[in-house]
């Protein structure tokens, strides 16, 4: 079940650690073909979800057109009245009902979401929203529910470490976790490392661990053994596995 605060705090918790406008704005696409329409140009989409076109609306309507015209390859814009029969889809995907409005909702290509902002939003804001595709992939595994499992490794030949494939073949951790391989050389990603504040500097392949909404569990190297690491997660009160949600009661 999508929770708009839910999907903020996993954001704010991992950070704390372009198609032409007028296109996009389409009358023939709904919201949700909009969507779908950005994942295969893998663009962010900006849905400005409102009720009433008055000078708030009117605010966050002009800075996110000027941050979609500084991106126009990678995002694209669709401007949503939560009242409007044709956008109930795309309303009820996201409980747009029942936000307080207006508000900008960003879904990065994977279909995480990586902004929520309400009544009003700032460049810089909406600039931050847009994630890499590995940070993206961190992300929809911590907002599903998931561990997310990096392997860091130094290019794109190398392998993970070994504990890293036993836990996510593990009976505990198979469901329970998303596995996002990067390379320490993919310039791309430059934007992931910095704000996860994640060392390129690398010799060997780490594992990274971070658990909902975004917490950081720990890194580790090739001397940590998976029982090891196992035996951390499920310390953490953060592991969704059987044993612990039986051991916690649920």
């Amino acid at each position: 079940c999508f929770t708009i605060s839910t999907c903020f705090a996993m954001l704010v918790a991992l950070m704390a650690f372009h198609g032409e406008p007028m296109q996009l704005q389409a009358a023939d696409l709904t919201g949700v073909q909009q969507l779908e329409k950005s994942a295969e140009n893998e663009q962010h989409t900006y849905f400005l979800f409102y009720r009433n076109n008055d000078q708030r609306t009117a605010a966050m309507e002009k800075t996110i057109e000027r941050h979609v015209d500084a991106h126009a390859d990678a995002t694209a814009f669709r401007k949503v009245n939560v009242f409007d029969k044709n956008e109930q889809e795309i309303v009820k995907k996201f409980d747009a009902s029942r936000m307080s409005v207006p508000c900008v909702l960003c879904v990065a290509p994977n279909g995480a979401v990586t902004c929520v902002y309400n009544r009003a939003v700032s460049a810089e804001q909406l600039k931050r929203s847009l994630l890499t595709p590995k940070y993206a992939d961190v992300v929809l595994a911590l907002q599903e529910g998931k561990i997310a499992v990096v392997s860091l490794v130094r290019d794109a030949d190398s392998e993970p470490l070994a504990a890293a494939e036993q836990f996510m073949n593990s009976g505990d951790f198979k469901d329970a976790a998303t596995h996002v391989k990067v390379s320490a050389d993919d310039a791309s990603e430059e934007e992931f490392f910095t704000r996860v504040k994640v060392d390129r500097n690398i010799d060997a392949a780490k594992m990274i661990l971070f658990a909902p909404p975004g917490r950081y569990l720990g890194t580790f190297d090739a001397t940590a053994s998976y029982e090891t690491i196992a035996q951390k997660v499920h310390a953490s009160g953060s592991c969704s596995c059987e044993k612990c949600q039986e051991a916690r009661g649920r």
